[in-house]
């Protein structure tokens, strides 16, 4: 979907002929940005509690706060953030990073002390050179050892720290450096026989804009390899950009669907937006894009490398959100999906990204209002941005089957890092209960997950 967030601006900055808020600047562009996107943008600005908080809103005080207090109470995700940073990198892949993803549990049944346990790494990364794999247990950061009461500020390190030393479970100890790098979501690919016929396999951690060229590589293999079943690992994926989605969809979905570019999904606006966004999202023979990174546009054609899948098996957790739920949304009406797992974490809205910067100066070309300083708007905000929920997606029969609290699954099962095998292998707890494989009680120890897990900057998040 293509769209111009500054479409309607016409209507906006109403706070913009009001005095400056004797407190200073920064609370009143601030307040000024944060009104005006809940006021034309949010998804459910017509709701009773959410009308009186943007009716009396105010050009001074905490905006941040603000926001928070507007949110409707099924939305856990439209936040204004001072530095967009952090959300930014997370959703393109690309940023200061060791490389890796954790889960967190209790190390014992009285719950008196958590541990983090390596997922996954990423390739080249500081994790993976360090020789982090799969089911490490990570007991201690920076010498600190994590409760439960302090677990979510000590693993906040992941993504804030540059440099980090792990103690580990078997008396290791691991020294990591944050390095710059594109964290590649196409993080395993591979071909099996099962049942006497090849299987395709995809672990996808994340639907950054960049994973379309090598989703479309992984795919050409997948159609060279003959494959009529493929097992979509998304357990751990939080979500990322429609395009993306969009764009996998199509690579999985009937080669008929995607050829006459039928809906693949269906999008509900609020009453501004309603008449001047497209209400829907089709299947792609073709798609061309902007690269976030790199700047320079990026075409992929899905048709040319669809390999006429007849069975999709998705793995699912409570850890998979947003686009990944969007896409089992989307593709169930059209080919037969069986999800393994848990409960999906159930995320149905979608949203852009607006930053403070970019909506000032558009005000600024649109409108040319007199005695509004933009570059001190611009200037004072100029790391400020806000996602904002617009949209709630369904199929294209008007079902949004991850309402309110997630997809359940058709077979359940249970994701066991610790049972010694890698992503990928046959034998791995959760691969192995979609292949059949597992007929009791799965492999590895039993974990106790934490109640509040962390989760990385940009989780749950579906992007425009």
């Amino acid at each position: 979907m293509k769209r111009s967030i500054f479409s309607l601006l016409g209507l906006l900055l109403v706070l913009s002929a009001c005095t400056k808020d004797p407190m200073g600047y920064l609370e009143y562009y601030a307040n000024t940005f944060a009104y005006n996107v809940m006021h034309t943008y949010y998804l459910w600005k017509d709701e009773p509690e959410v009308a009186s908080e943007i009716s009396s809103w105010k050009n001074s005080g905490d905006a941040i706060q603000k926001v928070d207090a507007c949110r409707y109470e099924a939305d856990k995700w439209t936040k204004l953030y001072s530095d967009y940073s952090a959300f930014e990198s997370s959703i393109t892949g690309s940023g200061k990073t060791f490389g890796l993803d954790f889960g967190s549990y209790y190390m014992d049944s009285q719950r008196t002390q958590v541990e983090a346990i390596v997922r996954f790494t990423y390739a080249d990364s500081p994790a993976r050179k360090a020789g982090l794999k799969r089911g490490d247990e990570i007991v201690m950061i920076d010498g600190e050892k994590m409760t439960p009461q302090n677990y979510r500020t000590v693993l906040n390190k992941f993504y804030t720290a540059t440099f980090i030393t792990l103690g580990l479970a078997d008396g290791r100890s691991v020294v990591l450096n944050a390095v710059e790098m594109y964290e590649n979501p196409v993080h395993t690919v591979r071909t099996f026989e099962h049942n006497g016929e090849p299987m395709g396999y995809l672990h996808f951690t994340n639907f950054t804009l960049d994973a379309c060229k090598d989703l479309e590589s992984a795919f050409a293999q997948f159609k060279a390899d003959g494959i009529r079943e493929l097992v979509l690992d998304l357990r751990y994926n939080g979500g990322g950009y429609v395009t993306t989605a969009t764009a996998l969809a199509s690579m999985i979905a009937p080669t008929s669907a995607v050829s006459q570019k039928k809906v693949y999904n269906l999008e509900i606006y609020n009453d501004i937006l309603a008449d001047q966004e497209k209400d829907k999202t089709c299947f792609s023979p073709e798609i061309t894009y902007t690269s976030p990174v790199t700047g320079q546009k990026v075409t992929v054609k899905p048709l040319d490398v669809n390999p006429g899948i007849e069975h999709l098996w998705v793995l699912v957790t409570d850890q998979s959100a947003s686009a990944s739920e969007a896409i089992i949304c989307g593709l169930i009406p059209y080919m037969d999906v069986t999800l393994v797992g848990e409960q999906t974490y159930g995320k149905f809205c979608g949203g852009i990204l607006i930053k403070a910067v970019d909506w000032f100066r558009a005000v600024e070309k649109k409108q040319g209002l007199k005695n509004f300083d933009y570059d001190d708007a611009c200037t004072t905000l100029a790391t400020w941005g806000q996602y904002v929920i617009t949209s709630r997606y369904a199929d294209c029969n008007g079902r949004t089957l991850s309402m309110p609290d997630g997809i359940p699954v058709d077979m359940a099962g249970d994701d066991r890092p610790l049972d010694g095998f890698e992503l990928g292998d046959p034998a791995e707890t959760l691969l192995a209960t979609a292949l059949g494989a597992v007929k009791s009680a799965p492999a590895g120890t039993a974990l106790q997950p934490v109640e509040q897990p962390l989760r990385r900057p940009g989780f749950g998040v579906l992007l425009h």
